[in-house]
């Protein structure tokens, strides 16, 4: 009897998991972002991809964070310390 090779039976696998998941309308990188951390996904903190509305959010929300004037948050120092070693 003729039976295909593995290497053939293998070649037709991933030719047909391949065809399978372009069917799904996103790319094997978006696959993978949306995997656990553990298996190879992208960690937590991540931010989002461009062109996605979220990404669009966490945009607005960085430039409001990089608009807001940083020297108002920070306690002032004039005083001495007086636990300083002489």
């Amino acid at each position: 009897m003729n039976h295909p090779s593995p290497a053939l039976k293998w070649a037709f696998l991933c030719l047909a998991c391949v065809s399978l998941s372009s069917c799904a309308g996103q790319t094997t990188g978006e696959h993978l972002a949306d995997l656990p951390h553990w298996i190879g996904g992208e960690p937590a903190g991540v931010p989002p991809r461009p062109g996605s509305p979220q990404y669009d959010a966490w945009m607005a929300a960085r430039a409001q964070e990089a608009a807001r004037p940083k020297n108002a948050d920070q306690p002032k120092t004039d005083q001495p310390k007086t636990n300083q070693p002489k």
